[in-house]
């Protein structure tokens, strides 16, 4: 019986922010203006003010964030007592995974899994923000960027050991 009042959380959400039509937004007596509505309530977003959905959604984590940081660990980083920190205000990193989950899944994700964890049994953290701006136009190019970031490195000491092992000669050196 749990699964069901879920799977209808999960597809009003699922349809609430599939699609964003701007121009229809208020428009109250149209069909289209029904998913731009649900989106603005139910995940505070507006299309036509709040510009792109990955930079909303990272305004908001860091938001999260900061008064995580003022309310446990005292420290405010807008306050000019105390010391600067620079990652505080440091560009918004790619949406992605890798290399730093911690960005992509969030505390958002963590209470998401706790919800399922209550009503399956089963804790997957289920981050709703980063997925949709996963497949907004140009997040997916954005995730495969923090891939490409965090196996780079491992890409490239695979290279030079088949070229040592091998003993071919590196296009540098030719």
């Amino acid at each position: 019986m749990k699964t069901l009042p879920l799977l209808g959380a999960a597809s009003l959400l699922i349809a609430s922010g599939c699609q964003s039509q701007a121009q229809y937004v208020n428009q109250h007596w149209s069909e289209r203006s029904v998913a731009p509505s649900m989106s603005r309530h139910f995940l505070s977003y507006n299309p036509a003010t709040d510009g792109n959905y990955r930079d909303f959604a990272w305004e908001k984590k860091r938001s999260i964030n900061w008064t995580i940081r003022r309310h446990f660990f005292h420290h405010n980083p807008e306050n000019p007592f105390q010391p600067y920190d620079a990652a505080s205000f440091a560009p918004r990193p790619n949406n992605s995974l890798v290399p730093h989950p911690e960005n992509y899944i969030h505390y958002e994700g963590i209470a998401m899994g706790a919800i399922l964890y209550g009503a399956s049994g089963a804790f997957v953290p289920l981050p709703i923000d980063s997925i949709i701006g996963t497949f907004e136009e140009g997040g997916g190019d954005e995730f495969f960027a923090g891939v490409n970031e965090f196996t780079r490195p491992l890409g490239q000491v695979t290279t030079s050991f088949l070229y040592d092992g091998l003993g071919l000669e590196r296009a540098s050196e030719q």
